[in-house]
Protein backbone atom coordinates (compact mmCIF):
# COMPACT_ATOMS: atom_id res chain seq x y z
CA UNK A 1 0.00 0.00 0.00
CA UNK A 2 1.29 3.37 -1.01
CA UNK A 3 1.62 6.39 1.13
CA UNK A 4 -1.68 8.13 -0.92
CA UNK A 5 -3.39 4.71 -0.35
CA UNK A 6 -2.51 4.55 3.64
CA UNK A 7 -3.91 8.29 3.84
CA UNK A 8 -7.09 7.74 1.07
CA UNK A 9 -7.80 4.50 3.48
CA UNK A 10 -7.50 6.18 6.66
CA UNK A 11 -9.55 9.08 5.40
CA UNK A 12 -12.33 6.64 4.34
CA UNK A 13 -12.47 4.80 7.69
CA UNK A 14 -12.69 8.30 9.86
CA UNK A 15 -15.56 9.47 7.38
CA UNK A 16 -17.36 5.65 8.52
CA UNK A 17 -16.68 6.72 11.69
CA UNK A 18 -17.93 10.17 11.84
CA UNK A 19 -21.31 8.57 10.27
CA UNK A 20 -21.34 6.00 13.08
CA UNK A 21 -20.73 8.68 15.82
CA UNK A 22 -23.76 10.95 14.29
CA UNK A 23 -25.99 7.44 14.22
CA UNK A 24 -25.09 6.99 17.92
CA UNK A 25 -26.16 10.22 18.82
CA UNK A 26 -29.03 10.24 16.64
CA UNK A 27 -30.07 7.00 18.46
CA UNK A 28 -29.84 8.34 21.35
CA UNK A 29 -32.29 11.01 20.81
CA UNK A 30 -34.99 8.40 19.64
CA UNK A 31 -34.45 6.29 22.64
CA UNK A 32 -32.60 3.59 21.26
CA UNK A 33 -30.10 2.73 23.43
CA UNK A 34 -29.09 -0.39 22.41
CA UNK A 35 -28.42 0.57 19.07
CA UNK A 36 -26.92 3.71 20.17
CA UNK A 37 -24.03 1.62 21.77
CA UNK A 38 -23.42 -0.66 18.79
CA UNK A 39 -23.17 2.63 16.54
CA UNK A 40 -20.57 4.11 19.40
CA UNK A 41 -18.27 1.25 19.36
CA UNK A 42 -17.95 1.47 15.45
CA UNK A 43 -17.65 5.16 15.63
CA UNK A 44 -14.10 4.07 17.63
CA UNK A 45 -13.71 1.23 15.98
CA UNK A 46 -13.35 3.12 12.19
CA UNK A 47 -11.14 6.28 13.69
CA UNK A 48 -8.81 2.98 15.27
CA UNK A 49 -8.70 1.56 11.68
CA UNK A 50 -7.64 4.30 10.27
CA UNK A 51 -4.58 4.75 12.47
CA UNK A 52 -3.80 1.29 11.68
CA UNK A 53 -4.32 1.90 8.23
CA UNK A 54 -1.64 4.92 8.28
CA UNK A 55 0.88 2.30 9.48
CA UNK A 56 -0.06 -0.20 6.70
CA UNK A 57 -1.39 -2.72 9.39
CA UNK A 58 -4.55 -4.43 8.13
CA UNK A 59 -5.81 -6.60 11.21
CA UNK A 60 -8.43 -8.81 10.60
CA UNK A 61 -10.54 -8.99 13.67
CA UNK A 62 -11.87 -6.41 15.94
CA UNK A 63 -9.17 -7.94 19.04
CA UNK A 64 -6.66 -7.59 16.42
CA UNK A 65 -7.23 -3.97 15.87
CA UNK A 66 -7.40 -3.73 19.88
CA UNK A 67 -4.49 -5.38 20.25
CA UNK A 68 -2.12 -3.71 17.55
CA UNK A 69 -3.53 -0.23 18.60
CA UNK A 70 -1.96 -1.01 22.09
CA UNK A 71 1.11 -2.36 20.25
CA UNK A 72 1.96 0.65 17.87
CA UNK A 73 -0.33 3.38 19.61
CA UNK A 74 -0.86 3.21 23.29
CA UNK A 75 2.80 1.84 23.98
CA UNK A 76 4.91 3.96 21.82
CA UNK A 77 3.11 6.98 23.30
CA UNK A 78 1.03 8.47 20.89
CA UNK A 79 -2.41 7.63 22.62
CA UNK A 80 -3.08 8.05 26.03
CA UNK A 81 -3.29 5.58 28.28
CA UNK A 82 -6.48 4.13 28.54
CA UNK A 83 -7.82 5.02 25.12
CA UNK A 84 -7.09 1.16 23.54
CA UNK A 85 -8.93 0.10 27.26
CA UNK A 86 -11.68 2.00 26.57
CA UNK A 87 -11.95 0.40 22.95
CA UNK A 88 -12.11 -2.66 24.50
CA UNK A 89 -14.50 -1.95 26.60
CA UNK A 90 -16.77 -0.62 23.78
CA UNK A 91 -16.47 -3.70 22.08
CA UNK A 92 -17.46 -5.69 25.38
CA UNK A 93 -20.46 -3.41 25.48
CA UNK A 94 -21.45 -3.45 21.88
CA UNK A 95 -21.54 -7.64 22.07
CA UNK A 96 -23.87 -7.34 24.67
CA UNK A 97 -26.01 -4.42 23.12
CA UNK A 98 -26.16 -6.29 19.90
CA UNK A 99 -26.59 -10.20 20.91
CA UNK A 100 -27.83 -10.33 24.49
CA UNK A 101 -31.45 -9.83 23.87
CA UNK A 102 -32.18 -10.64 27.81
CA UNK A 103 -29.78 -7.42 28.35
CA UNK A 104 -31.48 -4.12 27.72
CA UNK A 105 -29.06 -1.23 28.06
CA UNK A 106 -30.28 2.24 29.98
CA UNK A 107 -30.18 5.72 28.33
CA UNK A 108 -27.19 6.49 31.24
CA UNK A 109 -24.78 3.86 30.22
CA UNK A 110 -25.86 4.13 26.46
CA UNK A 111 -24.79 8.03 27.03
CA UNK A 112 -21.27 6.94 28.84
CA UNK A 113 -20.76 4.59 25.67
CA UNK A 114 -21.25 7.25 23.29
CA UNK A 115 -19.27 9.91 25.13
CA UNK A 116 -16.36 7.33 25.72
CA UNK A 117 -16.58 6.65 21.63
CA UNK A 118 -16.41 10.52 21.51
CA UNK A 119 -13.13 10.85 23.31
CA UNK A 120 -11.54 8.11 21.32
CA UNK A 121 -12.50 9.65 18.11
CA UNK A 122 -11.28 13.21 19.03
CA UNK A 123 -7.77 11.43 20.19
CA UNK A 124 -7.51 9.62 17.08
CA UNK A 125 -8.66 12.61 15.25
CA UNK A 126 -5.75 14.50 15.97
CA UNK A 127 -3.16 12.26 15.46
CA UNK A 128 -5.47 11.72 12.06
CA UNK A 129 -4.84 15.13 11.18
CA UNK A 130 -1.32 15.48 11.92
CA UNK A 131 -0.83 12.93 9.54
CA UNK A 132 -3.10 14.07 6.60
CA UNK A 133 -1.05 17.60 6.77
CA UNK A 134 2.18 15.78 6.95
CA UNK A 135 0.87 13.75 4.20
CA UNK A 136 -0.31 16.90 1.55
CA UNK A 137 3.44 18.67 2.18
Amino acid sequence: MTGQNRLDNARAEALLGDDALGAADALLGLGLANDAVSRAYYAAFHYARALLLLEGLEPKTHRGVIALLGQHFEAAGRLAPGRVSDLAALLTFRAIADYDARDRVSRAHAEAQVVKARAFVESARELLTEAFRAGSQ
